[in-house]
């Protein structure tokens, strides 16, 4: 409910605008003061959407009181509008620089008095709208300079890491040369050379993240990537929450982007665990559909081919039907200010549909939520061929990982 104040030394004036508003069913809310001290005390206690102020009062006036609100960064972009005479011309002029949003001359008329408050109420939630979007905007741009750090440490010191691990990897396979009579050594080092590998994976993932290199549209399996994904994240999935991976035997062919696929898993994964909120059961599956009509869902605009179904579950609060019909759009989130930017799974949806893709959700409040991601099926290499025309169409953007 908007909150409206009315600021006039005049306390039958206050009670008559309330009175003849009050009979327009408007669903605002009226406080009334007779001073600007008043007024004062009480905007620092309760928050307004709007004020009527009168220019003429005892004591620290309308224009006096206007000038300290547009002062103060609590209060500066409350609209105000000015209860004036009409020979009061040159108090206008200071008002409107000050910032004052109208004017309405007394006595005033209660049909132009609501159609002016609304007017305002309109403005301050489109402003209060554009002033949410500047701070996503500027916390993603802060991230993505984040992101363009880590790049550039990661390039700094991937060469030396490497060769740190050639080293380790190196020796390892010489001592286990050297061991093959000692009991349980080469085992040992067989391990050693396991995580050697595993080391030298992660770096290269984490200098494929940061590079944020052009869209590249090639053969890949969704079950490696799927693993990779996983390894990447494994270190923020709580121990309570148990992960459960249904590989398939076959292959699963897509033509994709890896850095960007995994940009999507991640912020898939991601999401899942902060859904379930420290324990639960994470479930990805990857199946393949002869055609999308054979899926639970309908889509426009999709070739007739085989496409696979990459799923991943949370078994957390879920969500409501108001919720999902939002969360694929920019800016929207369900998480506490400051804990999320609310463009992570508008990424999801761009990077998916740029790869002839589509992707959806099925939730149920206070059971799982399921996000469904169907890919085009490499069966062929005109399908890869096409998948490559499509990308250079939409043009090669970059994306930062956003979770």
């Amino acid at each position: 409910m908007n909150r409206v104040l009315f600021i006039d030394d005049e306390p039958n004036v206050i009670s008559g605008l309330q009175r003849q508003l009050s009979r327009l069913s408007l669903d605002w809310e009226f406080e009334g003061v007779n001073s600007a001290m008043e007024a004062v005390h009480l905007i620092d206690r309760i928050d307004f959407d709007t004020i009527v102020l009168d220019i003429r009062m005892p004591g620290m006036d309308g224009i006096q009181l206007l000038a300290r609100l547009k002062a103060n960064p609590k209060t500066k972009h409350i609209p105000v509008i000015m209860l004036t005479g009409c020979a009061e011309r040159e108090l206008k002029h200071e008002a409107l620089e000050l910032g004052a949003y109208d004017f309405v001359n007394k006595p005033a008329d209660p049909h132009e008095l609501a159609a002016r408050l609304k007017g305002a109420l309109r403005m301050k939630s489109y402003e209060d709208q554009l002033r949410e979007q500047n701070i996503t905007l500027e916390q993603q741009l802060i991230q993505s300079q984040k992101m363009e750090l880590m790049g550039f440490l990661a390039n700094s010191v991937a060469h030396d890491l490497n060769n740190i691990l050639a080293v380790i990897a190196g020796h390892t396979q010489l001592a286990s040369l050297k061991a093959h009579r000692v009991k349980g050594a080469k085992a040992d080092l067989d391990h050693a050379l396991e995580s050697c590998d595993h080391g030298a994976r992660l770096v290269q993932q984490i200098l494929r993240l940061g590079r944020g290199s052009p869209a590249e549209c090639e053969l890949h399996d969704l079950r490696d990537i799927i693993d990779e994904s996983l390894m990447l994240l494994s270190v923020i999935i709580p121990e309570d929450i148990e992960v459960i991976w249904s590989k398939p035997h076959r292959a699963c062919t897509v033509g994709v982007d890896l850095t960007q696929m995994i940009q999507v898993l991640m912020n898939l994964i991601t999401n899942a665990v902060h859904a379930m909120n420290g324990s639960g059961v994470l479930t990805i599956g990857l199946s393949q559909v002869p055609t999308i009509e054979d899926s639970h869902v309908k889509a426009d605009n999709l070739h007739s081919g085989p496409y696979f179904e990459l799923r991943v579950a949370d078994t957390g609060s879920g969500m409501d039907q108001s919720t999902l019909d939002h969360i694929f759009h920019p800016f929207f989130t369900t998480k506490e200010k400051g804990k999320g930017t609310g463009i992570g799974l508008s990424v999801v949806h761009r990077i998916v549909k740029k790869f002839g893709g589509l992707v959806t959700v099925k939730s149920t409040v206070g059971a799982e939520t399921t996000f469904y991601v169907y890919l085009p099926a490499v069966t062929t290499a005109g399908n890869i061929d096409r998948q490559e025309e499509r990308i250079e169409s939409v043009g090669r953007e970059e994306t930062n990982p956003v979770c």
